[in-house]
C-alpha cells in the first residue's frame, strides 16, 4: 500500500510532488509551472500524464490535441472551421505555438510575442518592412483568429469589411449629389482588398507619392 495517497492531496500539492524530482532535468520546461494558468486553475500533472510508465508518460504529438481539446472544448470547435490551422490533420500540434508548463508570455505562448510566434513558420511576414502596415507589427490577431475562422485565410471578418474597421473605402467617381457612384461602390463591396494590396503584412516598395501602398510592382 502506498504510504500517501496523492489523489487526496490539493491539486498544488501533487503537482509538487512531481515537481520535485523533475524540475531537476527539466527545468527549462518547468520553471513557469507554480505561476502558470494551469497550475493557477488546479490543473495537475496526472490530468495530462499517465504517471510511473516510462518514456509512454509523456503524450505523443498525435494525442495532444485531444488531450487539450478535454477542456479547451471551445479551441476544438474553432478547428472545425472552414479555415483553419493543420492541428486536426496532425500537421501542427498544440505544443508548438504553446508550452501547456507555462511561459513567460502571454497565452502561454513559445515566442515573447504573438508575431514572433506566428513568424516561426510564416517568415516572409516577419520583416522588418520599410513600410509597415501598423495593425500586425505586433499581434497578428488584430486581424486573424489564432485557431480558425469561417473566413479565409484565418480573418476575423471577411475581406473588404475587415480593412474598412481601419481604413475608409477607396475614393471614386461620385453622382450629382456628390455620393459614390455604383461603380466606386461595386470596387469597394465586391471587391478583396487584397486582389490589389497583395502585400498587405508590409512592403519596401513606395508608392507614386513616396508612401508605402502594400501593392507589388
Amino acid at each position: 500500500k502506498s504510504l500517501l495517497d496523492i489523489e487526496k492531496l490539493p491539486a498544488m500539492a501533487q503537482s509538487l510532488v512531481c515537481v520535485k524530482c523533475h524540475s531537476a532535468a527539466s527545468t527549462p520546461t518547468l520553471q513557469f509551472w507554480n505561476a502558470s494558468t494551469h497550475a493557477m486553475n488546479d490543473v495537475t500533472c496526472s490530468d495530462c500524464h499517465e504517471l510511473h510508465m516510462g518514456p509512454q508518460q509523456k503524450v505523443t504529438r498525435e494525442e495532444t490535441a485531444e488531450l487539450c481539446y478535454k477542456c479547451h472544448l471551445e479551441k476544438k470547435m474553432e478547428f472545425a472551421n472552414f479555415s483553419h490551422h493543420p492541428v486536426p490533420e496532425g500537421k501542427i500540434a498544440c505544443t508548438d505555438c504553446h508550452n501547456p508548463h507555462g511561459t513567460a508570455n502571454e497565452k502561454n505562448l513559445l515566442g515573447v510575442t504573438v508575431k514572433a510566434t506566428c513568424t516561426k513558420c510564416h517568415m516572409e511576414y516577419q520583416g522588418p518592412f520599410v513600410y509597415e502596415h501598423a495593425d500586425v507589427t505586433e499581434n497578428c490577431t488584430n486581424c486573424h483568429k489564432a485557431h480558425g475562422s469561417p473566413n479565409e485565410p484565418l480573418l476575423q471578418v471577411s475581406q473588404p469589411f475587415l480593412c474598412m474597421q481601419c481604413h475608409a473605402g477607396h475614393h471614386g467617381p461620385t453622382s450629382d449629389q456628390g455620393t459614390l457612384s455604383s461603380d466606386s461602390m461595386k470596387l469597394v463591396f465586391y471587391n478583396r482588398c487584397t486582389d490589389c494590396h497583395s502585400l498587405i503584412h508590409g512592403t519596401d516598395i513606395p508608392g507614386f507619392h513616396g508612401s508605402g501602398t502594400f501593392i507589388a510592382r
